[in-house]
């Protein structure tokens, strides 16, 4: 497919929401986001040495247009999330600004964020990049995409109202999930992220009573870390089946990591589903039983991203489980309808596997390799791998920051070389795959 002729911005920083062209729109900057944004500059880059293609991308005026939407000005480890609910010092390691990333720098910034908007400019002046060198035009906008199309996407920046519009070529969707607060931190800066984690800290500590409602990672994981942390507190692990986590995971995995959160002291309640909570707090099950509480969070439920997308894409393409569905090139697709520039990654896709990090920067390598191709070369050349063949496996931090583990079926507890990688929760594992 040609290229547009990308609109350039008027200034390197801008601060207000404009319209404007882009070739390639990442939506969402987590772990899937920053991985095609990488892939992008580094297949690129790779190009720009072959002789078949270097001619024709030095020679490109105006670049390559690569733009990013994030809300946040830097990369939070989601990892980490339920250790840094608890532990101020730990927080402050797992989210790291957008100027203090490796080799990844703006030419254009678009934020009404004074301090995010200089601090990047300062960067990308300071350090020569290597962009150019790429044939690429690298931009931000520190804002979020309120409603997106085939063909653009509508944004707005944080903290207001006014709406501007992007075209593009093509779109790699990379929104993610939402969970309830803290775990989705509302932060669109490390300070704010930071208040945030440290005024859930306070309030855990002036309760005596917290129960964690839904045993899934997150649940689990808060919970342990509460405990761990609070060690004089009851805190309680509701969960409505008899079993935990849900994801399809062997037994002993599952038993493991239930032992470990009672030798740890968390208080675990299966086959107890909540159906409401009192105004003290405690909360009432379905049975009509009080579970005595004082503090509840709420780690039972999820949401996909996909309230973004126009009506009609909706309609086509998410299923009753709020996925999207994708091909094997995790291009757009369903039974009636394809869409071959519009790609979607990480945990809003409809496959076979259990979501996490990995999964998501593999898709954000994938969907950039193929993009690069389709441009230069106009074909794909990635598909992803045989899922019926794929080992299935999850680590989750139980009690007492036990490590437990699962690949294909071998559960082991602590096993050494995850828990070197849980010394920082993944963060320096995360920024060596994506060249952070």
């Amino acid at each position: 497919m040609p290229l547009s002729i990308a609109s350039v911005l008027p200034d390197s920083t801008t601060r207000t929401a404009t319209s404007f062209t882009t070739n390639v729109l990442v939506v969402g900057g987590a772990y899937a986001g920053l991985a095609a944004v990488k892939s992008l500059k580094k297949h690129f880059l790779e190009r720009s040495s072959d002789p078949l293609y270097s001619t024709a991308l030095a020679s490109k005026s105006p670049k390559i247009s690569i733009t990013l939407v994030e809300p946040r000005s830097g990369f939070l480890n989601i990892i980490g999330i339920p250790k840094a609910f608890v532990d101020t010092e730990f927080a402050n390691t797992q989210y790291v600004p957008l100027d203090q990333l490796h080799q990844l720098t703006f030419d254009r910034i678009v934020s009404n964020d004074g301090p995010t908007a200089d601090s990047l400019a300062k960067v990308h002046a300071a350090s020569p990049s290597s962009n150019k060198d790429a044939g690429i035009e690298l931009t931000y906008v520190h804002g979020r995409v309120t409603e997106l199309g085939t063909n653009s996407a509508t944004y707005a920046l944080n903290q207001s109202q006014e709406t501007a519009t992007i075209a593009f070529d093509y779109v790699i969707l990379a929104s993610g999930r939402n969970r309830s607060w803290p775990t989705t931190p509302e932060a669109y800066t490390s300070q704010f992220y930071l208040d945030e984690m440290r005024a859930f800290k306070e309030k855990v500590a002036s309760h005596h009573t917290v129960s964690i409602i839904g045993a899934g990672a997150v649940g689990i994981e808060v919970a342990g870390d509460i405990k761990l942390q609070f060690p004089e507190k009851t805190v309680n692990l509701i969960h409505p089946h008899a079993s935990f986590p849900p994801e399809p995971l062997c037994d002993e995995f599952k038993k493991t990591v239930h032992e470990s959160l009672q030798r740890a002291g968390v208080n675990i309640l299966t086959n107890t589903r909540i159906a409401r909570e009192l105004p003290n707090g405690d909360l009432e099950t379905t049975s009509g039983e009080v579970v005595p509480s004082s503090l509840n969070q709420w780690c039972n439920s999820h949401r996909n991203n996909t309230q973004i997308l126009t009506s009609e894409l909706r309609t086509e393409f998410v299923t009753a489980s709020n996925n999207i569905l994708v091909n094997d090139y995790l291009q757009l697709t369903s039974t009636n309808s394809q869409h071959t520039h519009f790609f979607v990654i990480g945990d809003l896709v409809e496959l076979p596997i259990i979501k996490s990090a990995g999964w998501a920067m593999y898709m954000g390598r994938q969907a950039a390799n193929n993009i690069t191709s389709l441009i230069l070369d106009d074909k794909l050349v990635e598909p992803m791998p045989d899922l019926t063949q794929m080992p299935r496996g999850m680590v989750l931090v139980a009690g007492n920051g036990e490590i437990v583990s699962e690949l294909s079926g071998s559960v082991e507890l602590n096993h050494e070389g995850y828990v070197n990688e849980y010394k920082d929760y993944c963060i320096g594992k995360v920024r060596v795959t994506l060249d952070l």
